[in-house]
């Protein structure tokens, strides 16, 4: 409303599970859209594809890249010509209704072995190949981002022998939380924040085992219709101030520096949004390989299937 207010331009916003449901669409052609948001590892696929456009820095004075870590922006640089511009980062963890369940979580070992037995029926899974396949693979201490078949065939075997266990495979999982149908499940960041401020019985769990650590950022699809108003929106949310409030409604943590400045102390000590470092170090940003992986890709239309 304050965007469509500033420059009379109006925002319709689609929102998908996963980054692969969103590059099919785009390489359907015909969205309509003017901004876009993929996470890290997508960036360089797009721009392979030739959807992506290197974006007109000019048209984003609000952008200042000395304000982030370099660790969650250099994904958005391909052959040196900016093509995204980071929103926020975060973990994929799991979260715990701490009524329901009383053990002390902290691995993912632990997450698999409870949904499949004492709370059979209360768990759910992203609807998204990466963060479901890879938190399979770190039941067997894998890497989050392993293509290869051995490790992907055990993930499988997991995954198969969840599935029965499982409430539901959805990226959209606060409305079973919220009324206690799920109790347990593979969650970002964001959403346990949001859970939390009215469910104080939610716990957030990063497995010690390692996981994901992921930037979403900003970019422009070369079909943009609306280009200009797209990079004025851009523009808008890349404003210290604007991104502060952005911070507060949605609880993912800001790349910049010049926001963290701007949010209140309880914020930037709240171990969901900003973890501990020593379960951080096990975390791994997703790997672009694992995107057109053709055999994850079978491996999470199987699980589904079955």
């Amino acid at each position: 409303e304050a965007f469509t207010k500033q420059t009379g331009a109006k925002v319709k916003m689609d929102a998908f599970g996963s980054n692969e449901e969103m590059l099919a669409k785009l390489q359907a052609g015909g969205t309509g859209w003017d901004v876009f948001v993929p996470t890290n590892y997508t960036i360089s696929t797009y721009v392979k594809l030739g959807i992506i456009e290197p974006l007109d820095l000019s048209k984003l004075p609000n952008y200042d890249p000395s304000a982030s870590d370099s660790r969650f922006t250099h994904e958005g640089t391909v052959d040196g010509k900016v093509y995204a511009v980071p929103k926020d980062w975060g973990t994929t963890g799991y979260f715990v209704n701490s009524k329901h369940v009383t053990e002390t979580m902290t691995t993912w070992k632990q997450f698999w072995d409870l949904l499949m037995t004492k709370y059979s029926g209360r768990g759910t899974v992203h609807d998204y190949q990466l963060t479901t396949i890879g938190n399979a693979l770190k039941y067997y201490g894998y890497s989050f981002n392993s293509i290869d078949p051995k490790q992907l065939a055990d993930a499988e075997k997991l995954l198969l022998a969840a599935k029965p266990h499982l409430f539901a495979i959805t990226s959209d999982y606060q409305p079973a939380v919220r009324n206690g149908d799920a109790w347990i499940g593979v969650c970002w960041t964001g959403d346990a924040t949001q859970l939390r401020r009215d469910m104080p019985e939610i716990q957030y769990v990063i497995g010690r085992e390692g996981g994901e650590i992921w930037t979403d950022f900003y970019a422009v699809p070369k079909d943009a219709p609306h280009r200009d108003a797209g990079y004025a929106l851009i523009n808008f949310l890349q404003d210290p101030a604007v991104n502060a409030r952005e911070v507060l409604a949605h609880g993912y943590p800001p790349t910049d520096k010049r926001v963290a400045k701007l949010l209140p102390q309880k914020v930037l000590e709240d171990p969901v949004l900003y973890p501990a470092a020593d379960l951080l170090t096990n975390l791994e940003f997703g790997a672009a390989a694992t995107l057109a992986d053709l055999l994850r890709a079978e491996i999470m239309a199987r699980f589904k299937a079955a």
